[in-house]
């Protein structure tokens, strides 16, 4: 591995926004769906223009190693002749050659993740991660079951390889996750059944866990588990809008959802030690027809925020508790909590 640019003491102070896409959706652009690209230039402006120091970047889809009108369709099939050797595999290189490569001037605003597939062309995963992991530094790893249509369990099978490789190098990993039984790939409960497996990696469960107060409960005592706030004003449209997506009103936190400013604050108040901020970029805004299930369940979302909102969640925060939720948490996470 090679030798990261940046570490706990470089980023001290720093306000950190630990979740954003980098890279292009050909699933969401044939489809005329919103989001469908972003670049690491496009993302420093905007940490330019809301105050924003430091982001985790990641690639958006694995969409080159599928067959492209089985996309279109919602289902995810390997091409006959894919344009890349494995899910992933060009879509995390580019993430790093715009990063260390094509934009240098702008890498010591970047923490680059790698994306991997739960179950499809794992060989050919590891082969490629090898390669990348040996070029240039890499801080952890992100993980869409959703967006893959394969079951975060998988890891547990015929993706264990791919843990394995992780925990060898200690890679945080950050899992989209929901409190949804019926989606059938992220459900949160699976994902701590990978934790328990692996309890010397650091995980970080997306999406506020669906503000959920028992699965929010079970990460906060969980000394290797934190939670995101990414795509917060969404989240808390869907929770308004009483989408299943997130928990209903017996199952959540105590917070007054009229308002996703005060969702954070309530957030980091019950969980101080367990939130991290971050804003789904540019995945904020989400208006797109979703496959949620193996059994072909489809959902439709027309949901509309801004990287302004995510960023007015956090400023909401007092200067103690906005220094944990983007900063303190957040290194505890990406380098593991100081002894």
């Amino acid at each position: 591995m090679t030798t990261p640019h940046h570490n706990r003491n470089s980023l001290q102070g720093s306000t950190i926004d630990v979740h954003n896409h980098v890279g292009c959706s050909i699933k969401n652009l044939a489809r005329l769906e919103f989001p469908y690209a972003a670049t690491v230039e496009g993302i420093v402006y905007r940490q330019r223009a809301c105050g924003v120091d430091v982001s985790v970047v990641f690639p958006l889809a694995p969409d080159l190693y599928f067959e492209p009108t089985a996309l279109i369709e919602g289902r995810m099939v390997p091409a006959a002749n894919p344009l890349c050797p494995a899910p992933y595999a060009a879509e995390n290189a580019m993430v790093l050659y715009e990063v260390y490569r094509f934009c240098p001037e702008l890498r010591d605003r970047l923490l680059p993740f790698l994306c991997i597939h739960p179950g499809h062309a794992v060989a050919a995963q590891l082969k490629a991660l090898r390669r990348l992991s040996s070029e240039y530094p890499i801080y952890g790893i992100k993980v869409s079951p959703i967006l893959c249509q394969t079951p975060a369990l998988a890891l547990q099978q015929e993706g264990r390889p791919l843990m394995d490789f992780i925990a060898e190098r200690g890679w945080p990993i950050l899992f989209h996750t929901v409190c949804d039984r019926t989606e059938g790939y992220s459900y949160a409960e699976d994902i701590f059944r990978i934790i328990e497996t692996y309890p010397g990696l650091r995980f970080c469960l997306a999406h506020c866990i669906g503000f959920n107060k028992a699965l929010l409960d079970r990460a906060d005592t969980a000394p290797n588990v934190w939670v995101d706030s990414s795509a917060l004003k969404i989240q808390v449209d869907l929770a308004c809008a009483q989408s299943p997506i997130v928990a209903g009103p017996k199952e959540r936190i105590d917070a007054d959802y009229s308002d996703h400013r005060l969702v954070m604050r309530a957030l980091a108040e019950q969980y101080p030690n367990t939130i991290v901020w971050g804003s789904d970029t540019p995945a904020y805004a989400y208006v797109v027809r979703r496959r949620q299930s193996e059994e072909g369940t489809f959902e439709d979302f027309r949901l509309k925020g801004t990287y302004e909102d995510e960023k007015a969640a956090l400023d909401i925060l007092a200067p103690e508790s906005r220094q944990r939720v983007s900063n303190t948490n957040t290194l505890n996470f990406l380098f593991g909590p100081q002894a």
